[in-house]
């Protein structure tokens, strides 16, 4: 269990999904993970023990317009957003929104990567956070999945200054974890043929305690299974799964293997934060 009041620089701090039908998605994530609800400023907010974990908004009209697939944007807390955002363009991305106020909770700022991937900047003021990460429920890895991790990582060295260090996991598979000092923050995968026409993305993982039982409920839920309960030794377990309007997340329990045989080559890697 970790519980978090403050975040360090470059550390993944926050999630929220914007929803064609936020009341649907809502009642999906609280039954997945039992996780209770708070109706905030635009906001409704997945808590537990009275802790926010991420939140649902509704999705901007043009997006709900244009068909667009809900995704969960992930934040990374920043100690100035201004001179963060500054190092975006010059460095091959867009400022898709430029740092603006959230009431009194923070500023922030969206930008995409050279690879086309969407994050979020976050300058906490009076809201951190997540107040709860890595226990069941709540999040507890963070991962870039990208057509070009050359141009991405030197994109997030720069941008927020993250220490890169690629591993290997097996003869296909290229995997980069991103740290803050000596402490391991994130992930980012070099993806191949086998994701086929997927654009890059930045993925959430919640932990769970059983990962079969969660992915065989979110589809019990009308969500849908896309990469079925597998081992990633030494993890644990882990699936990827999507809500009932599409919003693509992970699920993976800790320590927890011996049902399935190894992902698919190519498909996905995922490591501990530290």
């Amino acid at each position: 269990m970790t519980v978090v009041d403050r975040y360090k620089h470059g550390s993944f701090c926050w999630a929220e999904l914007g929803s064609p039908e936020p009341a649907v998605t809502t009642r999906f994530y609280s039954a997945l993970f039992d996780l209770g609800i708070h109706h905030g400023k635009g906001y409704t907010i997945l808590r537990k023990r009275g802790r926010d974990v991420a939140a649902i908004h509704r999705m901007p009209a043009d997006r709900e317009a244009r068909g667009e697939t809900p995704y969960w944007l992930l934040h990374v807390n920043v100690d100035s957003i201004d001179r963060a955002v500054a190092r975006v363009e010059p460095r091959g991305g867009r400022v898709i929104v430029p740092p603006r106020e959230v009431y009194d909770a923070g500023r922030v700022a969206v930008l995409e990567d050279p690879s086309g991937a969407h994050l979020a900047l976050w300058q906490a003021v009076g809201h951190a956070g997540a107040g709860l990460i890595d226990e069941p429920a709540t999040m507890c890895w963070w991962e870039l999945n990208t057509r070009d991790a050359d141009e991405a990582g030197v994109f997030y060295s720069d941008v927020i200054g993250w220490r890169r260090a690629e591993r290997s996991v097996d003869a296909a598979t290229r995997y980069t974890d991103f740290f803050v000092g000596e402490r391991k923050v994130g992930g980012m995968l070099q993806m191949n043929e086998a994701w086929g026409g997927m654009p890059s993305h930045w993925m959430t993982y919640f932990r769970v305690e059983d990962c079969d039982e969660g992915a065989a409920l979110a589809e019990k839920l009308g969500g849908a299974i896309l990469v079925a309960p597998c081992d990633i030794p030494p993890v644990g377990r882990f699936a990827v799964v999507s809500d009932p309007h599409g919003g693509i997340f992970s699920i993976v329990a800790y320590g927890q293997a011996g049902r399935g045989s190894p992902p698919e080559r190519g498909l996905t890697a995922i490591g501990r934060s530290e």
